[in-house]
């Protein structure tokens, strides 16, 4: 049985709004919608009197952009479904943080599978961090993070204190600067995906390497020497673009 969950819908577009209380509205009893917005201070004033468990919430506003409101609050106790047409550092923000998104125009079950997550999630004490580790990663000067969740913990993770990752299958494995190994149940793949603008390489099936930590390329054993230590294969079929490479920053 599910518990029943307070909404505010903070959109700008009357329209959207409208469709989106009438989605909730049709789909689910226990989710009860207690207020809208579509201003920052309208919805920051909302948000304090109801103390909402969730919020649906336009990036785009009227007067500015919803991370600014975020940033007003001291501690986020709500979780957050994010609704955006916006740029695409602000979706890498959302996947280095681990945040769940719906893309506009979207599609009516993706928004109802993103308020079933939270009716399933809405208990993570350790979302903050995720809020957090978001608004900093929206800043263009920031130091970059990476949010890694595994069934025991969330580790927020400075993308420079990553030397490497192994992949396992389905799983991949990270491996810190401080001698930290985490697993997360997500392929390397994706990660790759996410982090080959960040100076990250895939030099083989099973590993992706941050470029910043090479000390040494053995060229004949086809080895790369990551922060001194590490040893890496590097396959016959990357060793040419990882050449070109370390010429490059070197």
């Amino acid at each position: 049985m599910s518990i029943s969950l307070s909404c505010i819908i903070i959109e700008d577009d009357h329209g959207t709004r409208d469709m989106i209380r009438e989605l909730l509205e049709r789909s689910f009893d226990d989710i009860k919608i207690v207020a809208e917005a579509s201003e920052i201070e309208e919805a920051k004033k909302k948000i304090i009197s109801y103390q909402p468990d969730f919020v649906i919430l336009d990036i785009n506003l009227k007067d500015g952009n919803s991370f600014e409101l975020l940033r007003s609050f001291e501690n986020i106790q709500f979780k957050i479904i994010f609704v955006t047409s916006f740029s695409t550092y602000a979706i890498e923000a959302f996947r280095f943080s681990a945040i769940d998104y719906v893309m506009k125009p979207f599609d009516p079950q993706v928004l109802l599978q993103a308020v079933e997550k939270v009716q399933k999630e809405h208990q993570n004490e350790q979302y903050q961090l995720q809020i957090r580790s978001l608004l900093d990663n929206l800043q263009p000067s920031g130091e970059k993070k990476i949010v890694l969740k595994n069934a025991d913990a969330i580790y927020v993770v400075p993308l420079a204190e990553i030397i490497y990752a192994k992949s396992d299958n389905n799983y991949t494995t990270f491996f810190t600067k401080d001698q930290r190994e985490i697993l997360v149940s997500r392929s390397l793949k994706r990660y790759e995906e996410d982090l080959k603008n960040h100076s990250f390489f895939r030099v083989h099936q099973t590993f992706l390497i941050n470029l910043a930590y090479i000390t040494s390329f053995y060229k004949k054993r086809e080895e790369v020497i990551l922060d001194q230590k590490h040893a890496i294969p590097v396959a016959q079929s990357k060793k040419k673009a990882l050449l070109h490479i370390i010429d490059t920053l070197f």
